[in-house]
């Protein structure tokens, strides 16, 4: 038997909250998952905590609130934050370790806004039973990555980690200082925010000027809002968020009675969204540092998921797809723009790490799209290809002649 994938549940406190997912993993996968959690600020155990997990039938009374520092010697295949302070606050793990971020409410804090309004214990400890149940539920969804040792890939996996730890960098950097990737060539030195861009591909003056400056980094190739067809109420997933402009967008749509979620691969862009967040005072938005591949979001939870130019740059777009599958409800919708292969890329396209980063290299033919889009179950699929998108494709890589083997897409399905 392989030995055990060891995850590390982080929260600011280690009281509550990353105490109950350990007592979750121990009792659901303590077969394949060896469970630690710890704290940045350690506040000791909650008695509530306690009680509700005691409900469950899982008794974490024996554990006690820890610090960081206390597993220093602990190589976690996987950190999981599960609060904006701990992600924020996360320290760097040496090796090949993975880190996700899963945000949940806190039930203290909750449950302290509750008694101000004169609720009863019962009342409040609904709080504490509604965090427990969300946990056991993203416990239940762990992802495959989860329950297999990194030094157990195949070299395939290992090339496509390669891949995606580049585009992760190279957005990184982009985020860093406030530039655009696919505005105007992501080779070379990175430019800044290209308002005008967006207008180009599809995004109306009154939309452009909706965000907090700074959210608009003209990291698109489409504006998914306007096929999403976003009813009020709803609840928006957006795969690859960066900064977080169609976010806010369709934070206006959903109005107050709706969520959207903004998962990103990359700390810096998560912190930038955060931060725009902030700015615009936005209640209905929350963002996940996650891996479209593997999204910390719990099954059919979501009612619409747009993307706008990132899943050619996943080097396992199945997977993008079957986790998109997994998290929309019944007749959620899929809308996405992206890049598509119209012909077979050349090695000079598919060998070069610009291309990458670009949105070239790792486009995908359509009809593929479409294939894998079925293949996991989703129905009513249709690939728009934009032919007069090789406009400002061209200006991505001027010279290079790419823009001849690869057009903008609008992608939608429904579960």
């Amino acid at each position: 038997m392989s030995e055990k994938v060891k995850v590390l549940f982080l929260c600011t406190g280690n009281s509550c909250r990353s105490q109950m997912a350990e007592g979750w993993v121990r009792h659901l996968k303590g077969d394949v998952i060896e469970a630690y959690s710890a704290g940045i600020e350690p506040q000791g155990l909650k008695p509530w905590a306690v009680k509700v997990m005691a409900e469950a039938g899982i008794d974490i009374s024996g554990h006690k609130s820890r610090h960081i520092t206390e597993f220093k010697d602990v190589q976690p295949d996987i950190v999981v934050t599960l609060c904006d302070h701990a992600h924020e606050t996360c320290p760097f793990f040496p090796g090949n370790c993975k880190i996700v971020h899963a945000g949940f409410g806190d039930p203290q804090k909750m449950a302290e806004d509750l008694a101000e309004q004169g609720a009863s214990e019962e009342e409040q400890l609904e709080c504490y039973r509604k965090i427990r149940d969300e946990i056991k539920t993203f416990i239940d969804t762990l992802p495959e990555a989860f329950s297999k040792k990194r030094d157990t890939m195949t070299t395939v996996n290992k090339d496509k980690d390669i891949v995606r730890e580049r585009v992760r960098n190279r957005y990184s950097e982009i985020a860093k200082e406030n530039g655009s990737c696919c505005g105007s060539g992501c080779c070379g030195s990175i430019p800044s925010a290209n308002p005008d861009f967006s207008a180009r591909i599809g995004y109306t003056n009154d939309e452009l000027s909706a965000v907090p400056d700074g959210a608009n980094m003209g990291l698109g190739c489409g504006n998914p809002q306007a096929i999403a067809k976003i009813k009020p109420g709803e609840v928006v997933l957006d795969l690859g968020c960066g900064g977080g402009f169609d976010c806010f967008l369709a934070a206006k749509q959903v109005g107050a009675e709706g969520k959207v979620i903004g998962v990103d691969m990359t700390p810096e862009m998560i912190a930038k969204a955060r931060e725009n967040a902030r700015k615009g005072d936005y209640g209905n938005v929350e963002f996940r540092l996650g891996e479209i591949e593997y999204l910390p979001v719990a099954d059919n939870s979501v009612d619409v998921i747009i993307s706008n130019c990132v899943i050619n740059l996943s080097p396992a777009k199945e997977k993008v797809f079957r986790e998109a599958y997994r998290v929309l409800r019944p007749h959620g919708r899929l809308a996405a723009t992206d890049v598509v292969a119209t012909s077979p890329l050349p090695d000079e396209i598919q060998q070069n790490e610009d291309a990458h980063c670009g949105c070239v290299a790792g486009a995908a033919r359509a009809g593929d799209i479409g294939k894998m889009l079925k293949d996991v179950g989703f129905s009513e699929v249709s690939i728009d290809i934009k032919e007069d998108s090789d406009r400002f494709i061209r200006d991505w890589f001027p010279g290079s002649g790419w823009e001849k083997y690869v057009r903008a897409a609008v992608i939608t399905a429904v579960k």
